[in-house]
């Protein structure tokens, strides 16, 4: 059976692997959400979920930011 790959708009990454990914502290991904410059998923729960899209668009920050 063959898994299909999630949508690149899906949040798949909770924060801490989000943060390893873009290689920034998940307080930085916190602080961003706060300002309205990414937006996670969200669990019924509450937890974030990253995207493959949110992901990118975190790595264009912190190019943009450092």
């Amino acid at each position: 059976m063959r898994q299909e790959r999630p949508r690149s708009d899906q949040g798949v990454y909770t924060i801490s692997v989000a943060a390893g990914l873009v290689g920034l502290p998940a307080a930085t991904l916190r602080q961003y959400e706060e300002k309205g410059l990414v937006e996670p998923a969200r669990t019924q729960g509450r937890t974030r979920l990253y995207s493959d899209d949110d992901i990118a668009l975190l790595r264009r920050i912190a190019e943009l930011s450092g």
